[in-house]
Parts: C-alpha cells; sequence; structure tokens
C-alpha cells in the first residue's frame, strides 16, 4: 500500500468542477446569495442609466460587498485580489472580476439609498428569523476615526494665514510669467525658469494644485461662517467644533476617543433588540444626547413597530429625550449623569457639606436656603425653564470660599427636570428596573465589540458624511446577516424551506 495518497497539480479535469460543490453546504455565502436574489434591489437598479455599455449585475456587486463586509474586508483592493482568488468570491460573482475601482464607484454611487430601501429589508429578515422583539430597543453609540487627519483641523487664523501665503505663490507666479513672457516672448531660454517650471504643462498643474488648495479654504472658510451664525452662546462659539473645519473630511469634527486621543471622527449611533441592528447613522457631536430620538425613529421606520421600551445610558438623559419618550408613552430606561456619584456618595455618608442637595428649598417665598441659614434668591428663569438662584449675603459669609470660587452663590434648579430625574431613579434602583436596564449591556453593546473588532469597523475608508454613512450601513448589514446566519445554523432550519420574501415582507416571487 503506497505510504501517501496521489499528488498530481497536473491533473487535468475531464469536466470543470461547480464551484458551489468545492464549499461546505452550510456556508454563508450560500444564504446571502439566497437572501440578495429575494431582495427588492429597485433603489439600486434605478440608479443606472441605459446609455453605454453594459454594467456589472447589482445583484452580483451587492453579494460580493456584502460578503467582504461579513468577514471584515472593506477595502475595494482587497477584494478585487479575493475575486481573483478565493472560491467563495468566484462563486459570488460567477468568475467576474470587477477591479478595485469598480466597486468602490458602486459603493459611493449605486449604495445611496442603502440605509432607507436596503437596511430595512434585512431588519425585517434578521428579526423575523432570531424572533427578536422589534418594539424594546437598547442605545448606544461610538466615536468612529474619520479618514482625515487633525493636521487639517483650521481655524479662521490658520486659514487667512495659508489662503495669504498661497495667494502670494499665485501673484509671484503669474508676476514672473508675464514678465519673462515679455522679456524672451517666443524664444525663451532653457534656463530661464526652475526646472521643474520650465514645461508649461507641468507650471500649469502646479498653479492648478494651489488653487485648489485655495478654494478648500475658501469652502472651510464659508463653513466655519455657517457653524459660527447658528451658534449664539460665547462658549459654543469658542468650541472646537463651531470655529475649525477640516479641508479633508468637512463632516467630520475632533472628538476625544477611549484612549484619550483626540482625532477626527464621526459618532456613530446604533439602535439594536436581542443583538440585530434595527437602525443606524452617523452626526458630527462628541456627545450622544441627540441620537436617542433619531434611533428610536429610525427603528420604527425600519421596523414598521412602535418602540415601546429604550435603554440607553447617561450620555442620553436630557430633558427633550425624557420629553420625547414621555409624550410617546416609551418606558425609558435613562439615567442621568450623576447618578451613580450622588448615590455613592450617599451610601457613604460623603456628600459635601455645601453641595446643592445641601441647600433648602422655601416654597413660599421661593428661594433657598444654604447650610448657614442664608437665603438665595430667584434671579432668573431660562428658556428651558430652569430657574437660578443667586446668594444675596455671600459677600459677608466666613466660609464662602469653602463654597464658592465666584463672587456670589448661585443654583440652577429646574423643578420638573428633578421630579422626573427621581422618578427615573426610583424605577432604575427597582429589581425589575436593575434588570431591565442590565438587558442594553447584552443587547448593544457586543453589537458595537462585533463591529469594531471582527468587521474591522475602527475607521472609515471614505470620506464625507453619505460615503461614510454607507460604510457603516454595510457593516450593520454584515452585522445582521452574521447573526442571521448563526441562527439558521443553530436552529438547524434549511434555506431551502425559507420564505425569504415574507420575512422581508416583500411580494411573492412571480
Amino acid at each position: 500500500m503506497p505510504k501517501f495518497r496521489s499528488y498530481n497539480q497536473h491533473q487535468s479535469l475531464l469536466l470543470p468542477p461547480s464551484l458551489s460543490s468545492c464549499l461546505p453546504s452550510d456556508h454563508i455565502c450560500f444564504i446571502i446569495n439566497d437572501i440578495v436574489d429575494h431582495m427588492d434591489l429597485s433603489a439600486i437598479t434605478s440608479t443606472y442609466s441605459e446609455n453605454g455599455s453594459p454594467a456589472y449585475d447589482p445583484k452580483m456587486m451587492v453579494k460580493v460587498l456584502f460578503y467582504g463586509y461579513t468577514q471584515g474586508l472593506r477595502s475595494s483592493r482587497r477584494i478585487e485580489t479575493e475575486l481573483y482568488e478565493s472560491i467563495v468570491y468566484r462563486y459570488l460573482s460567477a468568475s467576474q472580476t470587477p477591479d478595485h475601482g469598480t466597486i468602490n464607484l458602486f459603493r459611493k454611487t449605486h449604495l445611496v439609498g442603502l440605509k432607507d430601501e436596503i437596511f430595512p429589508q434585512i431588519v425585517m429578515l434578521s428579526g423575523g428569523i432570531c424572533g427578536a422583539d422589534m418594539s424594546d430597543i437598547s442605545v448606544d453609540g461610538t466615536k468612529i476615526k474619520a479618514n482625515a487627519s487633525k493636521k487639517n483641523n483650521l481655524d479662521a487664523e490658520k486659514i487667512a494665514k495659508l489662503r495669504k501665503r498661497f495667494s502670494d505663490i499665485l501673484a509671484e507666479a503669474e508676476a514672473e510669467d508675464n514678465a519673462e513672457d515679455q522679456k524672451y516672448g517666443a524664444s525663451r531660454g532653457y534656463n530661464a525658469m526652475p526646472a521643474g517650471m520650465a514645461d508649461p504643462e507641468e507650471r500649469k498643474r502646479r498653479i492648478k494644485e494651489v488653487q485648489a488648495k485655495l478654494d478648500q479654504l475658501k469652502a472651510a472658510e464659508g463653513r466655519i461662517k455657517d457653524k459660527q451664525d447658528q451658534v449664539t452662546a460665547k462658549e459654543e462659539k469658542k468650541s472646537k467644533k463651531n470655529s475649525t473645519s477640516n479641508t479633508t473630511d468637512p463632516d467630520a469634527n475632533l472628538m476625544k476617543l477611549k484612549d484619550g486621543s483626540y482625532q477626527m471622527a464621526y459618532n456613530a449611533q446604533f439602535a439594536t433588540t436581542d443583538q440585530i441592528i434595527t437602525a443606524y447613522d452617523l452626526n458630527g457631536e462628541s456627545t450622544d444626547h441627540s441620537g436617542l430620538q433619531p434611533m428610536i425613529a429610525g427603528s420604527e421606520k425600519n421596523t414598521g413597530e412602535e418602540v415601546k421600551t429604550v435603554k440607553a445610558d447617561a450620555g442620553y438623559f436630557s430633558k427633550s429625550n425624557i420629553g420625547y419618550c414621555d409624550t410617546k408613552e416609551i418606558d425609558a430606561y435613562l439615567p442621568d449623569p450623576e447618578k451613580s456619584t450622588e448615590e455613592r456618595q450617599e451610601r457613604h455618608d460623603e456628600v459635601p457639606k455645601y453641595d446643592r442637595r445641601n441647600f433648602t428649598y422655601d416654597g413660599e417665598a421661593d428661594q433657598f436656603v444654604c447650610p448657614e441659614g442664608k437665603r438665595m434668591k430667584l434671579r432668573n428663569t431660562t428658556q428651558s425653564g430652569a430657574k437660578r438662584y443667586i446668594g444675596t449675603e455671600c459677600h459677608n459669609c466666613p466660609v464662602k470660599e469653602q463654597c464658592t470660587k465666584d463672587k456670589r452663590r448661585n443654583i440652577t434648579y429646574d423643578f420638573e427636570q428633578e421630579k422626573r430625574i427621581k422618578a427615573m431613579r426610583e424605577k432604575l434602583n427597582s429589581a425589575e428596573g436593575k434588570k431591565k436596564y442590565l438587558e442594553r449591556m447584552s443587547e448593544i453593546e457586543p453589537v458595537i465589540g462585533d463591529l469594531k473588532h471582527n468587521r474591522g469597523l475602527t475607521h472609515f475608508l471614505c470620506r464625507g458624511k453619505p460615503t461614510a454613512l454607507i460604510e457603516l450601513g454595510l457593516s450593520s448589514i454584515a452585522h445582521n446577516l452574521v447573526k442571521t446566519f448563526q441562527r439558521l445554523r443553530k436552529d438547524k432550519i434549511s434555506r431551502e424551506n425559507i420564505q425569504w420574501n415574507s420575512l422581508m415582507r416583500l411580494p411573492a416571487a412571480g
């Protein structure tokens, strides 16, 4: 008996094998293939023109991108390589090999309807197969680096200096060119100009580059002006977000990441249920509170179900968000930012003596009384309804330095909001509230971990919010596809028995 099996790389085959037969029967590529074949892709096909040569079939392009993103492969160049070298990609593309430029152009140009038309179908499918409760969601956000350097984040002063510098370069080039034209005319000597500028085409190219930079700076200057016009408070005007603009990716903002560094980034927002992403979005805010309402609305739009319960961390707590949930009769679990600190202080009897909690309110006089027995009178009421109280006897108080570093102690108190904070804390501290809020940790935090660690979504490859949003959408779809595949395999459900159209709520195939 031979010691080894026969091995001959030059053995010819009578008939070429089917690519599908070379793959395990439970491979995820078959699920992706079936899903895309049953999807309504009119949002993509409608972006094509009948003019010109035939394009690659959108179904093929979508299958390749969906599979690539499930494998954490987002680079169009790497996908192009896999189309030549991988059996899975060859199966999905039917051995067609679009180059990286075509893949990237398809992603940027033809997937503009991904968020509103394609993603909801995947949400319906994944939620149906996984049996998720679409009315009970968790919301969270994470910072993702933009494809831009913070060195290109310029304020008005830097922009003015650079504009002067480039304008001087252009003026000098034009003056020198005109002077040499008058001096040499058509018989300009070979050494009349620097070597790099002697070629007219090279000279035009360099001048064009300088002019393009000037245009970028002018646009950045306009964006800063628009930001300044939209805010009124001095603090808002001075903030980096409103006083700078990035010339590489104008939609990104300078944000502090978890490692403590400041980078150009986007704030990605997600709504999930049972680890299925039901909505996603991007914004340029460094805080999360503005993301709750869009995520609730997005989840309802994508699932067709009203949100009844929402869970989110303290970053989403605001008067506006609590009021929104109350109006929509949503059972919200949103701790206020001071909850954990204040409750810990109270448990250990460590509340500072001059903390606002030790100030007594006199309802009849509408005044606060400080721990030293001195009165604080109402100064004004803010637009949001909060009242501002200010000390009247702070100037002669012997313990003033322990109480405040300002001239007088002041307290801003929103009675309506304080009632909501108290009620929310009581709910979160109840046995049922603790159990419900803990669900958030298992519903959404693993999702963000999966997107960053397994799908490689630590930074965006594209520039600008519209294309970055497409990248985020493809990664979100990939996550849901993997969850769907895992559930089908766990429950041993044959893909031949799945009613794809019904799950995606589409008309039955004709």
